[in-house]
């Protein structure tokens, strides 16, 4: 496969990136929305949950969507889809007219995570597939650092209402870029026809091919531990350190600061150490840092030596789930959409159950926290150790970086 074009890499990072936003830049808004509409605070937290849920089960019909239609067809209507549920959120007269306009916006971002992931597989392999995969997992790193901040600044100004007309505003710009610049990946030739009993046959092939199964279920597990981090660090870091609103925010965004430079030093490594050398080396991260992090909790050490731990296990997911990825894609020569369904729906599925673990565990203290994500780390290494050496190929050497 000839690399792809740089015009590709760029537009699918800005697909990409709607998903980080739509979770991430309300979030700062979420008591203003509670107040508004004087809702409880579980009520309003389906604006979230629900939003993880529709976006992970909606994979599951929209890769079989995609690997009999095609990708671009598809992607098109998604983006339109999140764009107009952005519009009815910033419109919504009630919370239920909210939570279903989240539920819209979901349907359409998780046809667009299907077609981003097979869409990489439809134009590289190998390597090649890992150095997207980490592009674009910088993206997915970056934006929570940037989407609180600029939720919460337009919050301030304008209202929580803004914040869904920003979304709005992205969807419709990357609309036009899709438009432009992505054109069909998966040729006719190549397309399987929707049939449902194909389709659950085609799923009961996935879930009996080891080469695929092993790395998927280790990336769901590394997700899980980056959601359980996520769902965990207000309550210990505002709870039990005290930081303020503020503070908080410059911590949380340092640590995501280490999931780029993983997803970076990923992009990097894949010319020069084999992919499951790499993996394994991520895995040891979060481990490492997992371990530190629980010891720290234990001990009563200071906030930084904690956030400090946090950053290296960030960093080695950083590392180890581009090459997860590309694994668990490369084991399929075909069925793109559905193994990338399955993927999708795993990772956001077990997104939204680790949130609402973690969240019950920091409310019991940092040592129940830290040791339910060393759990997970320890899980997701053990995962990847069993990857099988010969269903993650080198590639081709000779292709350029994406």
């Amino acid at each position: 496969m000839t690399a792809p074009p740089r015009s590709f890499t760029l537009t699918l990072a800005v697909v990409v990136g709607l998903g980080p936003f739509a979770i991430d830049m309300y979030l700062a808004s979420l008591p203003d929305i509670a107040a508004e509409f004087r809702a409880p605070v579980w009520v309003t937290q389906l604006t979230l949950t629900g939003y993880l849920l529709v976006l992970g089960l909606g994979q599951l019909f929209a890769g079989p969507l995609t690997d009999a239609v095609g990708r671009r067809t598809p992607l098109l209507a998604g983006l339109a889809l999140f764009t107009a549920g952005s519009v009815a959120a910033a419109l919504a007269p009630s919370m239920a007219v909210l939570v279903a306009a989240r539920l819209l916006q979901a349907a359409g971002g998780a046809v667009t995570v299907v077609v981003v992931n097979s869409s990489v597989r439809d134009r590289a392999e190998g390597d090649a597939a890992t150095r997207l995969y980490a592009a674009l997992m910088v993206v997915v790193a970056v934006a929570p650092i940037i989407a609180p901040a600029a939720g919460g600044a337009l919050d301030g100004v304008a209202g929580w209402r803004a914040v869904f007309v920003a979304l709005a505003v992205l969807g419709a710009l990357t609309l036009f870029a899709a438009v432009r610049f992505l054109p069909e990946s998966l040729p006719v030739a190549a397309r399987t026809p929707f049939r449902p009993g194909a389709t659950l046959r085609g799923y009961g092939s996935l879930m009996r091919d080891r080469a695929f199964v092993v790395p998927a279920a280790a990336i769901c597990t590394v997700f899980g531990f980056l959601f359980a981090y996520i769902g965990g660090a207000s309550y210990v870091y505002r709870g039990t350190y005290g930081l303020g609103a503020s503070e908080f925010g410059l911590l949380f965004g340092a640590t995501a600061v280490a999931v780029a430079v993983g997803a970076g030093a990923a992009h990097v490594l894949a010319d020069r150490l084999a992919a499951r050398t790499n993996a394994v080396l991520g895995a040891a991260l979060i481990v490492a840092g997992a371990i530190g992090a629980t010891v720290a909790a234990v001990a009563g050490l200071p906030i930084w030596v904690l956030a400090v731990c946090f950053a290296v296990a960030l960093a080695g997911l950083g590392i180890t789930e581009p090459v997860l990825m590309g694994a668990a894609m490369n084991a399929r020569s075909d069925g793109l959409g559905s193994a990338s369904a399955v993927l999708g729906a795993c990772q956001f599925v077990l997104g939204a159950v680790g949130t609402a673990a973690a969240g019950a565990a920091a409310a019991a203290g940092p040592v129940v926290w830290t040791g339910l994500l060393l759990g997970i780390a320890v899980v997701a290494a053990l995962l990847t150790l069993a990857l099988p050496r010969a269903r993650i190929p080198a590639g081709d050497r000779s292709h350029g970086a994406a």
